[in-house]
């Protein structure tokens, strides 16, 4: 593929990897332009991706300034500035690949999209799992007509111990009030928009959704409970919980460009005493997980009605043992069964023979595609996302806004549900 030009908007974690994707693993992009008000993250895009340092800036306003001097832009930004450092680079006429979720609320959501349509842009948003080999193999299932039509979605996302701790416990997503995103929004947006895409042929029309903070919450904290793991916590008390932080981020840190940055240091750079003493004094990480004011739900289940009748349901769990996505699709000839984390899906259908059921077992995870982040769809999105910007046709996956919009109500719609206590139409 031919080079596009891009310019990061906010250097963190996922907009990182989207230009891992395309610069070293595709060799299909060039970074060069990039903002962060943090000059320590200018410095690493730099080392990293060679963006040269007069293109590198502290605000949008001076990315705005030069006008449109690259392809596109990759806006990994928190949730609640997606909008204002979207919006003027599409007035500008910048493509735009948006980190998910597109915004946090129904009236900005329909501003992007009016906005991208004016300008005549291509606004994706990073909606991932679609390009997974796993996910996109289901829908070729069901658009093939082989399980008939669809009657009921289900999905469950188990949020492993140390994601939940990291991210939404004591990490930038624990709190909406500070985030701007609800659990929903920010953990599961991915899922909502699966249930959308996958039974796109309808629109829902009614949601319920029903869930809260229920264990996550100052009042379970184990007895004898310090407010900082490594501080004040008796080592009693600490050996029987699952979120000490010593085990979590010093032992067995999973997930390392978590924990640190409050450090101001590449994760990569920090040493294990500097670590430590973040963990005793001012990092969040090193606070008590029931203690730390978070106040997103810790589980929550959705229920979806759509203009055909069919159903969907999916539900979220914080700090499951074991981590990961399932599905279940009933069809009216038959159904599909997966999970993703396995790379494997079995197919069903009814057997006249034995009145019983034949299956048949469908082995992903050993395909091309299949490996890196999201179980191969952070590569497949960035690869569609360049394909497109140099002309190519939009692939069944395509996360334009268009085709994201459902998905992205029916978040809104059902924590809005979940905070009447009552259903809520479309």
């Amino acid at each position: 593929m031919k080079k596009i030009s891009v310019m990061i908007i906010g250097c963190g974690d996922r907009a990182t990897v989207y230009a891992d994707e395309g610069v070293n693993k595709l060799g299909a992009m060039r970074i060069d332009a990039c903002v962060d008000p943090d000059v320590n993250k200018l410095d690493m895009m730099v080392r990293e991706f060679g963006v040269p340092r007069e293109n590198c800036f502290t605000s949008i306003e001076g990315a705005l300034a030069r006008g449109r001097f690259c392809d596109c832009i990759i806006n990994g930004t928190m949730d609640r500035l997606h909008v204002e450092t979207t919006m003027p680079f599409l007035e500008q006429g910048y493509d735009v690949l948006l980190e998910k979720p597109v915004c946090n609320n129904e009236k900005d959501l329909l501003r992007l999209t009016e906005a991208a349509k004016k300008h005549n842009c291509r606004l994706f948003v990073c909606h991932v799992l679609r390009y997974s080999p796993f996910y996109r193999k289901i829908k070729e299932i069901i658009l093939s007509g082989e399980i008939g039509k669809i009657v009921n979605i289900s999905t469950y996302e188990h949020v492993g111990v140390f994601l939940t701790s990291a991210s939404f416990v004591r990490g930038k997503w624990k709190s909406k009030k500070e985030c701007g995103s609800s659990l929903l929004l920010a953990k599961c947006s991915h899922d909502m928009d699966l249930l959308c895409w996958l039974n796109n042929g309808t629109r829902p029309s009614e949601v319920m959704s029903l869930g809260g903070r229920n264990f996550l919450t100052p009042e379970n904290a184990p007895e004898g409970a310090g407010t900082r793991c490594l501080v004040d916590c008796p080592q009693e008390v600490r050996d029987k919980c699952i979120f000490d932080a010593g085990p979590l981020y010093i032992d067995n840190c999973l997930l390392p460009w978590y924990p640190w940055q409050c450090t101001g240091k590449d994760y990569r750079e920090i040493t294990d005493e500097e670590k430590l003493e973040s963990l005793k004094t001012y990092n969040p990480h090193g606070l008590c997980a029931y203690k730390c004011g978070g106040d997103i739900c810790d589980h929550q289940t959705v229920n979806v009605r759509f203009e055909n009748g069919s159903f969907a349901t999916h539900s979220v769990t914080l700090s499951s043992f074991r981590d990961g996505r399932d599905i279940f699709i009933a069809g009216t000839l038959g159904e599909i069964d997966g999970r993703a984390d396995d790379g494997k899906l079995t197919v069903r259908h009814y057997d006249r023979n034995t009145s019983w059921f034949d299956s048949r077992v469908i082995e992903i995870a050993g395909e091309d595609g299949y490996e890196g982040g999201h179980f191969g769809g952070d590569r497949g999105l960035v690869s569609d996302f360049v394909s497109t910007i140099n002309g190519g046709e939009l692939s069944v996956s395509a996360t334009t806004i268009d085709d994201s919009v459902n998905g992205q109500r029916l978040v809104f719609k059902a924590d809005e549900s979940l905070e009447k206590g009552v259903p809520v139409k479309f």
